[in-house]
């Protein structure tokens, strides 16, 4: 009989399993707490941010009828180039 016909034995079938079952759930873990971490850290990023907008738009004295920046986004309008 040739040698690519004899089947495996059961121990290394089973062996394989459980480390490569291992192997899956580590990743799953490990990608579970990354992801938590970067939106934590990305949810306290923001929080920040809006408290810098909303401290800088309260120094300014703007009209409080107006919403801040953050929900009204201002674009900065470069100015013309000259002609030449």
């Amino acid at each position: 009989m040739a040698p690519a016909l004899v089947p495996p034995a059961p121990a290394t079938d089973a062996a394989f399993v459980v480390v490569f079952g291992l192997f899956v759930v580590a990743l799953v873990v490990l990608v579970v707490i990354i992801v938590v971490w970067a939106v934590r850290h990305d949810v306290v990023g923001r929080r920040a941010w809006r408290e810098r907008q909303e401290a800088a738009w309260r120094a300014r004295g703007e009209d409080d009828a107006l919403s801040p920046p953050q929900a009204r986004p201002r674009l900065r309008q470069r100015p013309p180039r000259p002609e030449p």
